[in-house]
């Protein structure tokens, strides 16, 4: 999301290649407007970021052209209008590219299993400025000068200096993202990485030390009448005291913390306390949640896309 306007990725389940990017622009929280799709019929896409002028996205695809299925597309936008002409896509490691994301000069993409973290610049696209392997790469974050990955099996994270990224990175591992081949977000906010840590809820982790600031527990899948299988976190979004979480068919979880996100907490341990759930109708999982000035933006999967107006 930026401003008004919120680019969305779409992927399938399974060993089907079949995806899609959608531009939409939102005026209030009644008035979401489609303006824009791309349909991809040999490809997943895993995670969209965009600039002014571009979209990139982390894609798997089933095209033999490239050495791994792992692949980085980079779209025109023109206003909310996506454009085709001249696009471009460069192979990455692995068998799918997990997150992408902008900033400044510079787009960070991630690949999953034995992938890396790839840094293009964005004025030369078709080959990565650096690579570095890592295991289990699932999504990356970029803010106050750190560039931010988080793995799985077993969870860690990984902490690069953005100004110099040849240095080696920080690691520092947490309890959790032990789910093979599952999602795992990181938010970077106040020198801190609120990681969505898969099997054990979210984890707050101090940049500096990799020690835990803040913790939210996974929701009881037998409170909630449902199969442990289909309750796992996979998203975070934080704006303010307020931490928003996607718990897959548990819905959307809200907590408030007892100090803002974007505050430093320094190294002690902080409440973060559930106020509620948002409950999604049946079998409606809960991928993604982006929340940003009083709007909640929720990837609810067969359900679709859902546009929250919060107050309190």
């Amino acid at each position: 999301m930026s401003n008004n306007k919120a680019v969305v990725g779409y992927n399938m389940r399974g060993a089907e290649y079949l995806g899609g990017i959608d531009v939409f622009l939102i005026s209030t929280e009644k008035n979401v407007k489609l303006k824009s799709e791309a349909l991809f019929n040999n490809a997943d896409v895993n995670s969209v970021t965009f600039s002014d002028d571009r979209v990139y996205a982390a894609e798997a695809t089933g095209d033999v052209t490239y050495p791994y299925p792992a692949v980085f597309e980079v779209l025109g936008l023109q206003g909310a209008n996506l454009v085709l002409d001249g696009n471009s896509i460069a192979p990455l490691a692995s068998y799918a590219g997990t997150s992408a994301v902008f900033q400044g000069s510079r787009v960070y993409a991630t690949s999953g299993d034995n992938g890396a973290l790839s840094v293009f610049d964005s004025a030369s696209l078709d080959l990565p400025e650096y690579s570095f392997d890592l295991h289990d790469a699932r999504w990356v974050d970029v803010n106050d000068g750190k560039v931010v990955v988080v793995q799985g099996t077993p969870g860690q994270i990984s902490v690069y200096d953005e100004a110099n990224m040849t240095l080696p990175p920080d690691v520092f591992s947490f309890s959790g993202a032990n789910v093979a081949e599952s999602k795992s977000t990181v938010q970077v906010i106040g020198g801190k990485a609120l990681i969505a840590a898969g099997d054990n809820g979210v984890q707050v982790v101090s940049l500096a030390t990799g020690n835990v600031l803040g913790h939210v527990p996974l929701p009881d899948p037998a409170d909630l009448v449902l199969d442990p299988s289909v309750v796992v976190t996979n998203a975070v979004s934080a704006e303010g005291d307020l931490l928003f979480i996607s718990n897959g068919e548990a819905g959307v979880y809200v907590a408030q913390a007892d100090t803002p996100f974007e505050q430093d907490w320094g190294e002690t341990l902080h409440a973060i306390t559930v106020l509620g759930r948002l409950q999604i109708d049946a079998l409606q999982s809960v991928n993604h949640v982006v929340y940003k000035d009083g709007l909640l933006i929720v990837a609810s999967g067969l359900g679709g896309l859902k546009v929250v107006r919060l107050s309190y």
